[in-house]
């Protein structure tokens, strides 16, 4: 799977935006790619593994603990943090850095990003508006 998938994101989000240029925002064209987009992204989330641990490990606890706080301060900051300052938030409050959980997800910190941010996505669209 690896950096195929990755090329095949970065083509249809090149795709998409020029549709959204040209077509509008809710075209039948952009309808149609951001679908494709979502199966492409659903298909590479079911295939990721998260690195399995023994039972007896603390490891899954503390991952997360650790993405549960980076999704958190993404959403009060409005912005994921950079490895930097994510590391020094980790180090204060005793939480994993960035190189642990760019290999217990797998992923790098720029797919992490879009995985945590993706996840808070569809957690803005299910909950209901509050007043």
């Amino acid at each position: 799977m690896g950096n195929d998938i990755f090329k095949k994101i970065r083509k249809l989000r090149v795709k998409l935006e020029e549709a959204i240029t040209k077509k509008g925002l809710n075209s039948p064209e952009v309808r149609e790619i951001s679908n494709k987009m979502d199966e492409l992204l659903n298909d590479y989330e079911k295939n990721t593994k998260i690195v399995e641990f023994p039972k007896y490990s603390m490891m899954p606890e503390w991952y997360k603990k650790s993405y549960r706080d980076l999704k958190k301060i993404t959403e009060d900051f409005k912005k994921f943090p950079s490895v930097e300052e994510w590391n020094m938030y980790a180090k204060t409050n005793n939480l994993l850095c960035n190189v642990s959980l760019e290999y217990i997800t797998q992923l790098n910190w720029n797919y992490l990003k879009i995985k945590a941010e993706r996840e808070l996505n569809f957690k803005v669209i299910k909950s209901p508006e509050k007043k």
